[in-house]
């Protein structure tokens, strides 16, 4: 991907953001609508049934009468939109506001699950190759990462502040003889380090020159790759804790949103 379309997708992701607080500070401090009102009553609804539809997408990933639905990427995509947007309109269904327990227990559940989907997503983003790509090994990370080394020493070789940089960035990295606190420390910091890294190497190279472009890329590449696989072990072990727990939160929203709507009708 570009790095303008990237830049792009930040600048829509910042405003579509802002608009949804701007409206959601808006419906919290007014007095539009309530939540037993039609609009607000529609609302969660529709949020509510979203969210039941999370289920679709295990069903068709486990069970065996499902595997024709269609491709699992489809319900991947959809599972994730309906992990935002329905839990979006239960917020503005609720105008920001718990009036009672079964109320509260509901949305909270909702929270964890969308938190939980965030982590998710973002560890799937570590060990997998983009949104719907296959899933990498540490072999082929140690494939790409040498690769790209390679290209780094020949194409910098002008450059020998740059190679120590990149050079300190990788022994510190993947460096074995932290302790336990050490290695947190250092999966903790080490996007840190890597942007550190990656602005002394800016300094240390000439911006206006005909490759300055592709041997500026090399260098993120070369950094993010590094980066990745020294954080490849632990981001593996928190996707396949987060599956285990994922799912029984998924069951655990659907059944506090279905003892909400049966409250809300009762009483």
């Amino acid at each position: 991907m570009e790095r303008k379309d990237v830049q792009m997708i930040w600048f829509a992701g910042l405003m579509f953001g802002g608009a949804l607080f701007w409206a959601g500070w808006t419906v919290s401090h007014g007095n539009f609508y309530q939540p037993g009102d039609e609009l607000g009553y529609n609302m969660g609804l529709i949020g509510a049934l979203m969210m039941l539809g999370l289920l679709i997408y295990p069903i068709r990933k486990y069970l065996k009468f499902a595997q024709r639905w269609g491709a699992i990427r489809f319900w991947f995509s959809l599972h994730m939109m309906l992990g935002i947007f329905g839990p979006l309109l239960v917020l503005f269904h609720s105008t920001f506001t718990i009036k009672s327990v079964n109320a509260g227990v509901a949305f909270y559940c909702m929270c964890i699950v969308a938190g939980s989907g965030i982590i998710g997503r973002f560890a799937y983003s570590k060990i997998h190759r983009g949104l719907y790509g296959s899933k990498l090994t540490l072999e082929e990370i140690k494939k790409e990462l040498f690769g790209s080394e390679g290209m780094a020493e020949s194409k910098l070789k002008g450059y020998p502040k740059v190679l120590i940089v990149l050079h300190r960035f990788h022994q510190y990295a993947l460096e074995t003889e932290f302790g336990l606190f050490g290695r947190v420390v250092r999966f903790l910091t080490l996007p840190a380090r890597r942007m550190w890294a990656n602005f002394l190497c800016m300094l240390y190279m000439p911006r206006y020159s005909r490759d300055s472009r592709l041997r500026r890329q090399l260098v993120l590449d070369y950094l993010y790759g590094v980066e990745r696989l020294a954080q490849f072990a632990v981001f593996e072990r928190i996707f396949a804790l987060w599956h285990v727990m994922h799912i029984p939160l998924v069951y655990m929203l659907v059944a506090t949103a279905i003892w909400h709507v049966i409250a809300v009708h009762m009483y």
